[in-house]
């Protein structure tokens, strides 16, 4: 029987077994072996300490110290490539770049996993594909026609769509204050609603519902069963340092196992919005704990693919790999047969959409030509969907990446803005303003929007940082904006428009062994960049900005990129 061998660099990981570098094993002890097999499986989503701990350490009481040391151990034997290893502050750990499988005969599987290259962000953390530095765009070609039937589905039934049904237990109160009662009470009301909001083809039941069990000892089996439940989130406040926190367990309701726990801590001080505020952070963690738990499934082939959901997430695996340009006529395949369980279905035409910026994001396009027909696919994909479904963020955010990658930056600052105001907690909406702010040529704007989304979104630094490094190369302060995107590349060693940046902006300050070597690594990323492709993405855009990517250009150029 066949096994797969995960490949990185000079590595290979044999899950469970040993890691070679160069075919040679190292001495590497169980614990961080079995840390590293934990994140690569993860396929480039967020790994929380606590979920880490419960892996690794199952049953046993650990420090939080004990995995930060194996961390570091774990970096040292990586050597240069320690940084795939990215730390998400206050939270946990991802490994941050393309994984290979290689099939491995006469060993059975221990582990199965999609990998990612990390940018995504699109994303299984999320679906938008951030514009950034050089205005990456949308991307490419007609769907093409997957062998599906129209009449294998009966759309009157519904049975293209499983729709999951979550169930937020009334928060409980372990603060010791019984005035922070009705903050409780607040904050599953917050939380409900916004899973309601945010996550795709579900449901929430209400307030009415949930507080039914308020105070109650609930069996999880019979509910699931009664209430036909696809996921329960039970939830507490606890108090942290002197200050509240909010913890949020996930439990699939089908079969009654954990899947993951997220904790987030209120801000200090106290204020009306705090609810919303912990919410924010919460929803956004359960979301990725879900997403992550359905994608292992479809792996595993677990699931069948008569549900769009699980028709998306392959074809989201498929995107993430280290290759999309070879990978796109898959990638088709699979978004077509999605429309084509259901033609109106706005998630499916949310991810058809991102697929066709992520694809520009990559520069797999071969001409300018291409990339317009791309753009044209993606804008008719996303007016089809916000015609049914206005109100959704999401939509309005993929827009305004749109009108950037178009040159058209008051209309994307409007599609920003119209995503702020359904959610204002949208750290995404801020930095799609200032990204449009940048390109317009006003940084300070952008500087305001940009501290105001870190505030409220502490655990998106990367993006900032990336966001900051664009904005000072505009205003000439070539050693912060060097400063900024080196913090961007440590959080996340696999994008390629931050080695893009890196790559120049070490030249530019007087580093050219150090371009030239991050310039190699841009290349194993993505061999389809070139500059001329970096300048189609400018379109329109200021000449401080211009004035500063042709700097950039140049200094890459100088580095060996042509």
């Amino acid at each position: 029987m066949a096994r797969d061998e995960l490949a990185f660099g000079r590595f290979r990981l044999q899950p469970g077994r040993q890691l070679l570098l160069d075919g040679r094993p190292l001495s590497l002890g169980a614990k961080p072996l079995n840390i590293l097999t934990v994140l690569v499986a993860a396929g480039g989503d967020l790994v929380t300490k606590n979920e880490l701990i419960e892996r690794v350490w199952p049953g046993t009481v650990v420090e939080e110290n004990a995995l930060q040391a194996h961390i570091s151990a774990l970096r040292k034997v990586l050597g240069e490539d320690g940084g795939r290893i990215a730390t998400v502050p206050g939270r946990g750990y991802r490994f941050d770049d393309p994984i290979e499988h290689v099939a491995v005969a006469g060993t059975s599987p221990e582990l199965q996993g999609g990998a990612s290259a990390a940018q995504h962000s699109a994303t299984a953390r999320r679906q938008r594909i951030r514009p950034w530095m050089a205005a990456l765009a949308v991307a490419a070609v007609i769907l093409a026609v997957a062998a599906v039937s129209w009449q294998s589905v009966d759309f009157s039934s519904g049975k293209a769509v499983h729709v999951e049904r979550y169930l937020v237990l009334p928060f409980v109160n372990r603060t010791g204050d019984p005035r922070n009662e009705n903050f409780a009470d607040a904050l599953t009301d917050a939380v409900s609603g916004r899973i309601g909001t945010r996550f795709w083809d579900s449901e929430v039941l209400g307030h009415t519902q949930a507080f039914v069990y308020k105070g109650r000892e609930v069996d999880g089996a019979k509910l699931a069963r009664q209430l036909d439940l696809s996921y329960i989130v039970e939830g507490s406040l606890l108090t942290n340092d002197g200050r509240i926190e909010a913890l949020a367990t996930i439990i699939d309701a089908v079969t009654g196992t954990q899947i993951g726990s997220v904790t987030k801590r209120a801000r200090d001080g106290e204020d009306e919005t705090q609810a919303q505020w912990l919410s924010a952070g919460l929803v956004d963690q359960v979301q990725w704990t879900v997403t992550r738990a359905h994608r292992r499934e479809v792996v595993a082939g677990k699931v069948a693919d008569g549900d769009i959901r699980n028709v998306l997430i392959r074809a989201k695996i498929a995107m993430d790999g280290p290759s999309l340009h070879t990978a796109w006529p898959k990638v088709v395949a699979l978004l077509d047969q999605a429309l084509k369980l259901d033609r109106h279905n706005v998630h499916a035409l949310c991810n058809a959409a991102a697929a066709r910026i992520q694809y520009s994001q990559v520069f797999a396009f071969n001409d300018e030509a291409e990339r317009t027909a791309m753009l044209n696919a993606a804008e008719a994909l996303l007016d089809e969907a916000v015609r049914i479904d206005p109100t959704r963020t999401m939509l309005h955010l993929m827009r305004g990446d749109l009108r950037i990658a178009q040159g058209r930056h008051d209309a994307a600052l409007a599609e920003y803005q119209r995503a702020l105001d359904l959610d204002p907690l949208s750290a995404d909406a801020l930095e799609g303003l200032a990204v449009a702010d940048i390109f317009k040529g006003e940084p300070q704007a952008a500087l305001l929007k940009l501290n105001r989304a870190l505030a409220i979104s502490p655990d998106d630094v990367y993006l900032i940082d990336g966001d900051l490094a664009s904005l000072y190369m505009t205003t000439g302060q070539d050693a912060e904006a060097l400063a900024a995107i080196r913090q961007a590349a440590t959080a996340n060693s696999g994008d390629t428009a931050t080695w893009m940046a890196l790559a120049g902006l070490l030249q530019l300050n007087g580093h050219p062994d150090e371009a030239r070597a991050a310039l190699t690594t841009l290349r194993r990323l993505n061999p389809d960049i070139t500059i001329a492709k970096l300048r189609l993405a400018d379109a329109n855009a200021s000449s401080q900005f211009q004035y500063a990517q042709e700097r950039l250009y140049a200094a890459l150029h100088t580095a060996g990129l042509e």
